[in-house]
């Protein structure tokens, strides 16, 4: 009897001795790999961070394949108004300035998103030249959509310091 116990007690540790692998596995639904000489570049689509901890300028998340997003272009959509938006970058107002007659009859709309993709601000324009108070939000990059009757007509990246 204590062969048998011995026996049972000695395939169950062993079992749990072998129940884990030492390389992390990922299941995703999209990724891939490109490396050359001087940088390896991964990606995955499909899973979450779970933390983020810093300490100065060293950054550790939790999770699998991380990525910074840097937006480089905003396309313009359309190219037949002109509107202009300044100073760029700010640090209290900026100025949105129009030469399309329809805006005063109220069917333009701006709209201020900030990098995370959160509409900060959303107003009618009434006029053909606008002011927006800056002062409240704090630096960084924020995004303006100009639409006129639910069309975007042109987007701008606005930074402030």
């Amino acid at each position: 009897m204590k062969k048998i116990s011995l026996l049972i007690i000695g395939i169950f540790l062993m079992n749990l001795a072998f129940s884990q692998t030492v390389s992390p596995e990922l299941i995703s639904s999209s990724g891939d790999s490109f490396n050359n000489t001087s940088y390896q570049l991964d990606w995955s689509i499909g899973e979450c961070i779970t933390a983020t901890h810093t300490a100065g300028d060293y950054v550790i998340t939790q999770g699998f394949h991380q990525d910074s997003y840097i937006i480089t272009l905003v396309e313009d959509l359309a190219t037949d108004i002109n509107i202009t938006v300044y100073p760029n970058p700010t640090t209290d107002l900026i100025t949105i300035k129009t030469e399309n007659s329809r805006f005063e009859e109220g069917k333009g709309e701006v709209f201020l998103i900030n990098i995370n993709g959160k509409v900060l601000l959303q107003e009618k324009i009434n006029e053909t030249e606008k002011q927006l108070n800056f002062s409240v939000y704090t630096s960084g990059v924020y995004f303006l959509t100009v639409k006129q009757e639910n069309q975007v007509i042109k987007n701008f990246k606005i930074i402030k310091n």
